[in-house]
């Protein structure tokens, strides 16, 4: 588990686009480790005009592949994000032992993280459920939550794919400020380091990739948590409307460009009768008798 090229240089633009301004603490689902050689590492923060900085603690990247490694912790610190957490059950970089599959009792914990990531570890907890509702009571409101899952060659129990994180979105009304797949061709730069390309999240673009010839892909999102609830499990296709009584979303690009804002729309067409009907009572009822 660990941050790839990817990783890092989503994180240093989210840094450098102002979306971690008010980011100070951040807990990582999984004891994560810099994946990156040094060269390669000091390139990302040279062009993110990130110069000035502690370089000792980066030193042990050379050793990358092999061991030690390097834990996550200072990159973020040089972000500006000083209070650093991480989850796991090996307990590795003095993370905090928690079993994914069982509900996070310490309730301390709970709203107390600008930033929660899960960066290929969920997918090796069998129940998957349960381990983003962790997500959800770790992460602030106002916070962001970063997704980074495989879809096709990895070594977990689950596969995602984009309906996965936009149906959690769209459940608990978050919004998606960031989207993508991330392609590992199997190849190394110059340094040694392997490639991971950004492109954009379309089913068309990666149908247009051989997938027999790079080693795997990912799907990406950043998102943004608003409210303090309790989380909510999506359903897909009419069961969301029923559930949740939400009926899809719409694109805000001018109140908040590039996001996705996710807010009730109501398509007579689309909307099953009885949900309709129980909308409009529960409505007069509001009205009439509050």
């Amino acid at each position: 588990m660990g941050l790839g090229l990817a990783t890092i240089q989503n994180m240093l633009e989210l840094w450098q686009q102002g979306h971690l301004d008010n980011t100070k603490s951040v807990i990582e689902m999984g004891s994560q480790e810099l994946h990156v050689k040094l060269a390669d590492f000091e390139q990302l923060l040279n062009t993110a005009c990130i110069t000035n900085y502690d370089t000792s603690p980066f030193h042990i990247l050379e050793n990358w592949p092999g061991q030690p490694r390097c834990s996550a912790k200072p990159f973020y610190k040089l972000l500006g994000i000083n209070k650093y957490s991480s989850i796991d059950i090996n307990n590795e970089h003095g993370s905090i032992s928690h079993d994914y599959n069982l509900p996070l009792k310490d309730t301390t914990l709970y709203n107390q993280f600008d930033l929660v990531t899960d960066h290929g570890s969920c997918e090796h907890a069998f129940n998957i459920a349960e381990a983003y509702q962790t997500i959800h009571k770790l992460c602030k409101p106002g916070g962001l939550i970063i997704i980074s899952q495989t879809l096709w060659g990895g070594n977990g129990y689950f596969l995602y794919d984009k309906k996965f994180f936009e149906s959690i979105a769209a459940a608990n009304q978050y919004s998606i400020l960031y989207t993508s797949y991330v392609i590992s061709p199997g190849t190394q730069t110059m340094n040694g380091t392997n490639h991971q390309f950004h492109i954009p999240l379309h089913s068309k673009l990666l149908s247009a990739i051989d997938k027999s010839t790079i080693d795997g892909v990912s799907v990406y999102a950043v998102m943004k948590k608003h409210q303090d609830k309790s989380f909510r499990i999506p359903y897909q296709g009419d069961y969301m409307s029923i559930k949740h009584q939400h009926y899809g979303f719409n694109r805000m690009y001018i109140k908040d460009p590039p996001s996705y804002s996710y807010i009730p729309t109501y398509n007579l067409k689309k909307v099953p009768g009885r949900v309709l009907i129980n909308e409009i009572y529960k409505r007069i009822k509001n009205k009439f008798f509050k």
